[in-house]
Parts: C-alpha cells; structure tokens; sequence
C-alpha cells in the first residue's frame, strides 16, 4: 500500500526502545509525563489557550508531541487549524480519524497516526479501505485488545505500524498487544508509565 515509507520509519524508530506512549488526558498530568522516559506524548484533550505551553514543555523535555485533531477545543477542524499547529505551535504529528486532516498534515510535513475504531468486521473494512485512501505514518488501533484478533487481516491489507490503544491498562495488555505484532501502545496508564521507565533503559 505505501509509496513513501519514510514517516513509517520514524514512528518504528521512535517506538522501538520506548513502545509505551504516554496519553495526557489534562493539563494536571503533564508534568507526570514530561517525567518519564516515553519517546512520544498523545495530547488526548486541551485547547487554544494551553497548547503551546504544554508542546512546548514537551519538547523541551525531548520527546515527540501529537495532538489528536479531533478533540482539541478552540481550533477550527480544517486545513488551517492544522497549519495552526504545524507552524505556531510547533507539534511534531497528529491523531485523527479524518482523512482530509491526513492529508494537509502530511503537506506540512507532520507524522500522522490514523484512529481506527473497530467494534466489528464493517467497521475493520471500512477502517482498512480508508488508511489506504489517506496513507498515514501509523495507524492507531482502538479498543486496543483487539489486536491479537484482527491483525492477520490488517497485515493482508497494509504493510503500516500498527500502534494499539485505549483499554490498555496493564502488563497483560502490553504484552498481549506486543506480540500480535504492534510497534507501540498508547496509554494514561501510570502503571505502565513507571515500568517502561525501569525496565526500558
């Protein structure tokens, strides 16, 4: 499916010796994560007025920020509020479930992970039909438990890190989720946090 593997490779890179990707649900956790030892931030949920400062405490820390388009509050779902991000706020990729966001984002040279819900086999369809029609950097798996179950059936499709999130909440899923084949899971999992950060130097 891919033409340009070069994002792919950054995302694989990144994940490699850090597979746990912190999630910040609000502000109050930020500087719990800015603590740990994960490669790359998921910012879950803030707005116009608080993004700057949590990017920039993000970088500042060296790690990758992402912000998931969709549920930022204060900046308009186009191609102008990507390039809000891209070029004042500084974010290094974007999580979204729209195509057209995938699209300028990658004009802008951001890294893009795709949210793909699957509830049941409709949905994987669909899911894999549009990943191939927008060619993101990662693809973001959600509930992440299903993972084990449908990646033989994504792996037929698309040749894409898969990363695996929401539910994930202990060892058992991490591991789970590991070997079926994923590069990475996100999560606001404290627990998996403080044992990434001592068992991953």
């Amino acid at each position: 499916m891919r033409k340009d593997h070069d994002g792919a490779r950054r995302m694989a890179y990144f994940l490699k010796r850090k597979p746990i990707i912190t999630s910040l649900m609000n502000e109050e956790e930020l500087q719990p994560v800015l603590e740990t030892t994960s490669s790359v931030v998921f910012i879950l949920k803030t707005d116009i007025f608080r993004i700057d400062a949590i990017v920039e405490g993000i970088r500042d820390a060296g790690k990758l920020s992402f912000v998931h388009f969709d549920l930022i509050d204060g900046i308009g779902k186009d191609k102008t509020g990507v390039a809000y991000l891209a070029e004042k706020v500084g974010i290094d990729g974007i999580v979204t479930t729209k195509n057209n966001i995938i699209a300028e984002a990658k004009k802008l040279g951001l890294l893009t992970v795709q949210r793909l819900f699957v509830f049941d086999s409709v949905s994987l369809e669909n899911g894999i039909k549009m990943t191939k029609a927008s060619e993101p950097d990662a693809i973001e798996v959600l509930p992440g438990m299903v993972c084990p179950r449908i990646m033989g059936r994504i792996r037929a499709e698309l040749d894409i890190p898969i990363i695996a999130g929401g539910l994930m909440v202990d060892m058992q899923d991490y591991e789970l989720a590991l070997k079926s084949g994923v590069i990475g899971i996100s999560t606001s999992s404290k627990e998996l946090w403080r044992w990434q950060d001592q068992h991953m130097g």
